[in-house]
């Protein structure tokens, strides 16, 4: 089976026909590691242990849960799912933006396909922590377009920055608006810790440009090529040509995550929200999914939502927003973005595994080579500086 690390299609002596196993990683190996089912039990038994704290009896928040309107809470499905396209687009900018084109001889997947590998990189976040998915969604792109692992990873990358760029830059103003220039110290805290990330962020990418061949020249041979790829991808990426378009689908998907947010409060009978608020939600709760201790930060979101909401009914900001009410709108929300989530994504995935082996399979066939696919040699060499 093929490992991330063990991309690369040999080249050094290699005879006429250079074949590629295109298997994709296993994840239920991940999946059943004993650190990822620990990281499991921490995320579950931490969600359970602050929820139970945070509200009262658990029959009331049973009953709010039961009471949830069902077709605004399939609207917040829906609209959750649409998050999948848009930043399939998204990610179609950058893939361009670095040179994956027809005109490049790169036959990308179109939007389906590109959303499909957008969901299963999301769904292998929700059961291996560390955001792991990431590196899945740069394989999948690998074998299914047979581009460059490492330059694609450098498109993930930049993607990753603008995410946390934007999303640093619209909870300052979500957390404006909300609490109206006084900020609780807690939150302070935090927009003051993002502001250090952003800067931080910045110079490493001005770092990077002007300083990057310094750090070539003291990688070890072996790294040097594939970390080229890797600052090309990203560099690359923030093509002024491309930007524009990439922060318009960005904002776009931030407004989508909103949304899913703010159905779920209607679902629950909190049409008196302010708009601020969700937006505050649901971007404390995208920054939380980011730590690497449990898979798509689990417990630490349940308890984010509910207590920011919690928080901003103890400041007056809102009215109506009980611990049980606040409780019940992290667990109907999580139920839509975390375990929705892995039920779609273990369909997707087998689904993926099954028409994937086919694809592979017909290729193989076309090459008359068995059950792998067979580059030519003279396609090789091509492919060396495209797949590494």
């Amino acid at each position: 089976m093929t490992r991330l690390a063990d991309l690369d299609i040999p080249l050094r002596d290699t005879p006429p026909v250079v074949v590629v196993d295109v298997e994709p990683p296993s994840l239920a190996k991940r999946v059943l590691n004993v650190r990822t089912l620990l990281s499991f039990a921490f995320g579950i038994a931490l969600a359970l242990f602050v929820l139970r704290r945070m509200s009262g009896e658990l029959g009331d928040i049973v009953e709010q849960l039961a009471s949830a309107n069902p077709l605004l809470y399939l609207v917040a499905f829906a609209v959750y799912y649409l998050t999948f396209p848009v930043r399939a687009l998204r990610w179609r900018v950058l893939l361009r933006a670095v040179g994956y084109s027809q005109d490049e001889g790169v036959a990308l997947p179109g939007i389906p396909g590109l959303s499909l590998i957008m969901l299963l990189s999301w769904f292998a976040n929700c059961v291996v922590p560390a955001k792991l998915g990431d590196a899945y969604r740069g394989y999948l792109l690998k074998e299914e377009a047979r581009v460059s692992f490492s330059k694609t990873m450098g498109t993930i990358l930049a993607e990753r920055i603008i995410d946390t760029l934007l999303l640093f830059a619209l909870m300052a103003l979500a957390a404006a608006l909300t609490f109206h220039g006084a900020l609780p110290p807690i939150v302070q805290l935090g927009i003051e810790l993002g502001a250090v990330l952003v800067v931080l962020v910045v110079a490493g990418l001005l770092i990077a440009h002007r300083f990057g061949h310094h750090v070539h020249a003291r990688l070890p041979d072996r790294i040097r090529h594939h970390y080229a790829r890797l600052e090309e991808g990203t560099l690359r990426s923030f093509s002024l040509r491309a930007l524009p378009l990439v922060l318009l689908y960005s904002l776009l998907v931030w407004a989508v995550e909103a949304g899913r947010v703010y159905f779920v409060t209607l679902a629950l009978g909190l049409a008196q929200l302010p708009l601020a608020v969700v937006l505050f939600v649901a971007l404390a709760g995208a920054l939380l999914t980011t730590l690497p201790l449990t898979p798509a930060g689990l417990g630490f979101v349940e308890s984010g939502i509910a207590g920011v909401l919690i928080l901003v009914e103890s400041l007056g900001i809102t009215h109506g927003v009980s611990n049980d009410t606040a409780t019940a709108v992290a667990i109907l929300d999580r139920s839509i973005s975390y375990w929705s989530l892995i039920v779609v994504g273990v369909i997707g995935y087998v689904l993926n595994q099954r028409f994937g082996q086919r694809r592979a399979e017909h290729r193989s066939r076309s090459a008359g080579t068995g059950y792998s696919e067979a580059i030519p040699l003279e396609r090789a060499r091509t492919k060396r500086a495209d797949c590494d």
